[in-house]
């Protein structure tokens, strides 16, 4: 007991000393070994002791006012056109061209070509053709007077005419006088002309009458002239004038 008592002292007196050399260093506190503590296991396997270490008190930080990232902003681009797909045309299916055959090229036909009818020489000229109202109103007749004469002669004789109506001969016995011309009307008028031959043809005016001067055998001695009556006609006094060339 008393061996005891002594080992007692001694551990105290060695404590004493230890925290005496101790006591003046500023040595940071000890951390405290935690206790064990035993988690119960299943039959069959040993317990392991799980040491819980001591979680250290989190500091709380002062809260600062952090900036927030900028935003982006977000700027819609135009739409972009979308192509219309375009439907597929069919390709025509290409066909032979028929080779063109050669025709002949007609032969142009020459135009006839026209020949004038020369117009005779005849020996007179005819100078004028006229027509002037009749001097037996109501009746009907036609009256041809004409004058036929030379430069060095006044009135050639010998001379008769041919008269058509309508494409008709008709008789004309008349010849021209040489010499002194007659009138066609007493005294001075304004339908008074020279005149050497006379006829008169008691029928209806109406009609188309040419009348051209021949020789006595009916040779044609100058160019007809052609005159146009109607039915009531007044101008039946006809009148021409040849002169030899």
């Amino acid at each position: 007991m008393k061996s005891v008592n002594r080992l007692g002292w001694l551990l105290l007196l060695l404590v004493a000393l230890l925290m005496g050399g101790c006591g003046g260093r500023d040595e940071p506190t000890p951390t405290r070994t935690p206790v064990p503590t035993y988690t119960p296991t299943a039959v069959g396997q040993q317990p392991v002791a799980v040491a819980q270490q001591p979680q250290p008190q989190a500091q709380s930080a002062a809260p600062t006012d952090t900036p927030a990232p900028p935003t982006a902003t977000f700027t819609p681009e135009p739409p972009t056109a979308t192509p219309t797909p375009v439907p597929p045309t069919d390709t025509p299916t290409p066909t032979e061209t028929p080779t063109a055959t050669p025709t002949d090229t007609p032969t142009a036909t020459p135009s006839p070509t026209v020949t004038p009818t020369p117009t005779p020489d005849y020996a007179f000229a005819l100078e004028m053709a006229e027509q002037f109202p009749t001097q037996l109103p109501g009746v009907d007749e036609v009256r041809v007077y004409v004058y036929v004469y030379t430069g060095e002669a006044y009135a050639l004789g010998g001379y008769t005419i041919s008269v058509t109506k309508d494409g008709l001969a008709l008789a004309a016995l008349a010849r021209s006088t040489d010499g002194l011309p007659g009138e066609t009307r007493p005294g001075p008028s304004p339908y008074t002309r020279f005149a050497n031959l006379g006829a008169a043809f008691f029928e209806k005016a109406e009609g188309v009458w040419e009348i051209q001067l021949t020789d006595r055998n009916g040779f044609p001695m100058g160019e007809a002239a052609r005159f146009v009556l109607g039915p009531d006609d007044n101008l039946r006094e006809l009148y021409l004038r040849y002169r030899e060339k």
